[in-house]
């Protein structure tokens, strides 16, 4: 239980899903002094080059957080949604990491580095060493020790602090990442400037734009700004203080060591913040680019059509999946004719109103739009050199449900979409001149590459080789097709390179020290432009293949993604406190010389501080390599209450299990009164085979109420052996249970079949699952389901129907399911919390059940109707039900939870108001 505690609380402080490859893969594990590192075998590369380097990160991160813990940590190595993240999970019995492969793009927050590796690495053990400092107050060393495994830094400090100071230390030991990055200090400034910084009691969770990563960005520039003004080691300090033998809240620990509370002092951090903003705006004045379209949240990608007249960019709102529409690049006459006419209307209605002030163009109508079925993400869309289809990639799941990114045309006249490739994990397409191929880039395994893909049959062909310590970006073919321009991270920074697709020969274009290159386009065969990044700024500028690059724009939210038109015209993607918005430079615009500024440190951190030196850290030697076999097994414990009408039961459980969930095993008792089973259970489950495979032994005594009144018994005693295998795509689930039951009461064989579907249709999400189940012993039973949901963002309606029918009558109604009986214990039982067990009896049962979720409520609200032979019952009533996968990572069984209220509305109960309260374990 103390670990089920500490993973709903460690759910809060880590906005890392809980991820990690199959169970089923080649597992290998390495070890170091202070490390076990996990990882399938085709991570080998990645996870040895973490292996080498682990301790000495360890080391250095130690001394600057100032305390060096004895755990041994555990590393899983995986990369489950083609994204780069990260997460610590500090328990203090068993410390655990998880590590993505997939390198950041140069665009992105986490984009200067110096290696991936190193970065990520620094972030999460700085978490780690930071929340494994044990308290020493002894009544929170024994509850650390008994009840909840987490320090009182883990447990006070808020979510902010947390994520602030990896931050922090990230850019100390680093010298890159997001402390000195460009994108921290054009998102302070921004927000700044806009009046829209965060107030204290958002800085965990604010859910507007970007709201979640300022506990990262703002929270690192506010600790950088306390130490200033208080000194070297004064964060250090207030973890002292945090877990000193005199318990102290985190407000009461930080006053200490600042003299006020966090919230007084990050006003005025605010306020010179925002001084600063308004100064470098001042000095620089000029903005670059109108506003051609104004966009959200992290909408862009755009790309302009070979003719010129139209102009793709993938937008993505808060509540609506992700969508790619085309917009015309001409004037907006159409949306302005309609805005006239309709003004003229309100007008003419009334004389007297006045008509707005125009400072925004109107909302463009899409030429043509497109929402992939599953609602994914769809990146950078490039249309073909004849401007009939754009490629674009998007994210598939494999058939364990991991992501991977592949390539797909859509041909907007005939609003057909292709699948390109599968599961080649290639993205950042261009098309070259000759309709049959494209340029891209593959990340496998941790490692990136160029590659060439053929758009006939999918295949892909290496142009360079796959490194972990070379990544390639934004390829983009010349005019010609004879070359590519590509961006590549090497020797910590993004290079504009341009390749020969003949022969392979590079050319580096030359760059100012320290300016990074991104989302570079050609404008000609020998010009392009770029974004370059340097100082704290984001600007367009004209490369050549000889010269110094030529500064096109000055803006205050930066120049990303350029998209230059035939005409002339480059548009861009500009960043606003509610997202990128989309600009447009005019043809013929003039240069924008750089601004410099004098006194740098002082706008800190609108500006970004100059970085320290990186901490050189050295490889150093491993354990060889070995198969992970079952993994080390780790245990924990849980406890749970389930009460229903006729059903009172405690119990409790062990789980053994491994880090990587090969092997999960649970022993649990029940404790029970009424109808509920007294009993024992031993239940494993074996995740290390194409198809899972579980045992659940058990016991069960339990003394059954009869209409009457009479109590008689209904002991048993036995075994199921289940197999169990699943597949995914992107819009269907499959899954076959299939096994044997054998006991005192009954021996039988049991098929339980489901198929699941899900679409988009614009906002509106529909889900339809259908199940079939059989089994046949003493007598034969069938059960078949069906159920459908209609969704569009909080709103949700259901519908659910089941037909069962047995040979020898003996179907009964009503119970809560025990986690000691194994699932086909139960076959002969139609279950409702709501009902006692028995409430009815028959030989076939037809039921339905309607249900809708509102906006704000967190509960389902429903009724049900069942038949059994000839009578019915029905109940209406409000509920929360979850159904929780096992937790390897935080040693957690699986488990499903069902709490609710019903008014029964027919006899014999008519009238009755029922509760319940179910929580069921599974391996």
């Amino acid at each position: 239980m103390r670990t089920f505690i500490a993973a709903a609380i460690l759910a809060i402080v880590s906005t890392s899903a809980l991820y990690a490859q199959s169970p089923a893969a080649d597992w290998q594990t390495v070890e170091t002094e202070h490390f076990r590192i996990h990882y399938p075998r085709e991570y080998g590369e990645w996870s040895l080059r973490v292996a080498s380097h682990i301790e000495s990160i360890r080391a250095a991160v130690a001394t600057e957080v100032g305390f060096s813990p004895a755990q041994k940590i555990d590393i899983l190595i995986a990369n489950p949604v083609a994204a780069p993240n990260g997460s610590a999970w500090p328990l203090l019995d068993s410390p655990r990491m998880i590590f993505y492969a997939e390198p950041p793009g140069p665009e992105e927050q986490l984009g200067e580095y110096g290696h991936w590796i190193d970065l990520l690495a620094v972030h999460e053990v700085t978490h780690t060493v930071h929340m494994l400092r044990p308290s020493r107050n002894t009544l929170s060393r024994i509850l650390e020790k008994t009840v909840l495994p987490l320090n009182p830094i883990t447990l006070r400090a808020p979510r902010w602090v947390l994520e602030g100071y990896a931050t922090v230390v990230e850019g100390r030991l680093t010298g890159a990442g997001r402390p000195s990055s460009t994108m921290r200090a054009i998102i302070l400034r921004q927000w700044a400037l806009n009046g829209r910084m965060p107030s204290y009691s958002q800085l965990n969770s604010d859910r507007r734009f970007l709201g979640m990563s300022m506990a990262y960005l703002v929270g690192s520039a506010y600790l950088e700004w306390l130490e200033q003004h208080r000194g070297a080691g004064s964060l250090q300090k207030v973890w002292t203080r945090l877990t000193a033998r005199e318990k102290r809240t985190f407000d009461g620990a930080f006053a200490g060591v600042f003299g006020e509370s966090p919230e007084r002092l990050y006003g005025r951090f605010v306020a010179e913040l925002t001084a600063s903003a308004v100064s470098i705006d001042r000095a620089r004045s000029e903005a670059s680019g109108a506003l051609f379209q104004e966009t959200t949240r992290s909408s862009g990608d755009p790309d302009i059509s070979p003719d010129g007249k139209q102009i793709a960019v993938v937008l993505r709102p808060r509540e609506k999946p992700p969508r790619l529409v085309i917009w015309s690049t001409g004037d907006a006459a159409e949306e302005e004719k309609k805005f006239s006419e309709r003004l003229q209307r309100i007008l003419k209605r009334d004389p007297e109103d006045v008509a707005p002030v125009r400072e925004k163009p109107l909302p463009r109508k899409a030429v043509h739009e497109l929402t992939m079925p599953d609602g994914g993400d769809i990146r950078e869309p490039r249309w073909t050199r004849d401007g009939r289809s754009v490629i674009f990639a998007h994210r598939q799941p494999d058939a364990d449900g991991f992501l991977h990114f592949d390539l797909f045309k859509w041909t907007p006249a005939v609003d057909e979409v292709t699948r390109l490739t599968n599961l080649a994990d290639v993205s950042q397409p261009d098309p070259l001149p000759d309709g049959r191929t494209a340029v891209a880039v593959r990340s496998r395994f941790g490692a990136s590459q160029l590659v060439k893909v053929d758009l006939a049959d999918g295949s892909v062909t290496d142009v360079t080789e796959p490194s972990i310590d070379v990544v390639y970006a934004h390829p983009r073919a010349s005019p010609d097709g004879t070359r590519a321009a590509v961006i590549i991270h090497r020797d910590g920074a993004w290079q504009p390179v341009i390749r020969e697709l003949t022969n392979g020969s590079e050319y580096t274009l030359t760059l100012p020290p320290r300016t990074d290159a991104s989302a570079i386009e050609w404008l000609a065969n020998d010009s392009l432009v770029a974004t370059l990044s340097s100082g704290g700024f984001a600007e367009l500028h004209r490369l050549s293949i000889s010269g110094d690059p030529l500064p096109l724009t000055r803006t205050r939210g930066g120049a990303f993604w350029p998209a230059p038109s035939p005409d002339g015209r480059t548009f861009f993607m500009s960043l606003e406190p509610d997202g990128y918005v989309l600009r447009v430079l005019p043809a013929g615009a003039p240069t924008s010389a750089p601004v410099s500024f004098a006194n740098r440190a002082s706008l800190v951190p609108a500006l970004p501080p100059e970085p320290p030196a990186a901490t050189p850290f050295a490889a150093q030697a491993f354990g060889t390599p070995h198969p992970y076999g079952v993994g080390k097994q780790e245990w924990s414990w849980f406890a749970g209450q389930n009460f229903a009408p006729d059903h009172h039961a405690t119990e409790i459980g062990i789980r053994l299990g491994d880090f990587a969930g090969r092997l999960d095993t649970i022993a649990i008792a029940s404790i029970a009164s009424k109808d509920a089973p007294d009993g024992f259970a031993l239940a494993t489950a074996w995740r290390g085979w194409p198809v899972d495979v579980l045992l659940h032994a058990f016991t069960s005594n339990r003394r059954l109420t009869l209409p009457g009144g009479e109590r008689v018994k209904d002991d048993d005693r036995g075994a199921e052996l289940r197999g169990s295998w699943s597949r995914m795509s992107a819009l269907h689930r499959f899954t076959i249970d299939a096994g044997l039951l054998t006991s005192d009461a009954r021996d039988l064989g049991f098929v339980d079949a489901r198929a699941g579907a899900h679409q988009l249709r614009g906002s509106l999400r529909a889900d339809e699952e259908l199940r079939v189940e059989a089994d046949s012993g003493d007598a034969t039973h069938y059960r078949i389901a069906a159920a459908a949901s209609l969704k569009a963002g909080s709103l949700r309606f259901g519908a659910r129907a089941q037909h069962d029918h047995i040979s020898d009558g003996s179907l009964a109604l009503g119970g809560l399911a025990s986690s000691i009986v194994p699932r086909s214990g139960y076959y002969t039982k139609v279950l409702d919390p709501a009902l006692p067990a028995g409430t009815l009896h028959g030989d076939t049962y037809n039921g339905w059940r309607v249900d809708a979720v509102l906006p704000v409520v967190p509960l389902t609200a429903f009724y049900q109707r069942h038949e059994l032979s000839s009578e019915r019952v029905s109940l209406a009533g409000a509920e929360v039900a979850v159904s929780v996968p096992p937790n390897p990572i935080l040693k957690s069984p699986a488990f499903d939870m069902t709490l609710g209220v019903a008014r029964i509305l027919d006899a014999p109960l008519e009238g009755d108001t029922k509760w319940w309260l179910g929580l069921r374990w599974r391996p």
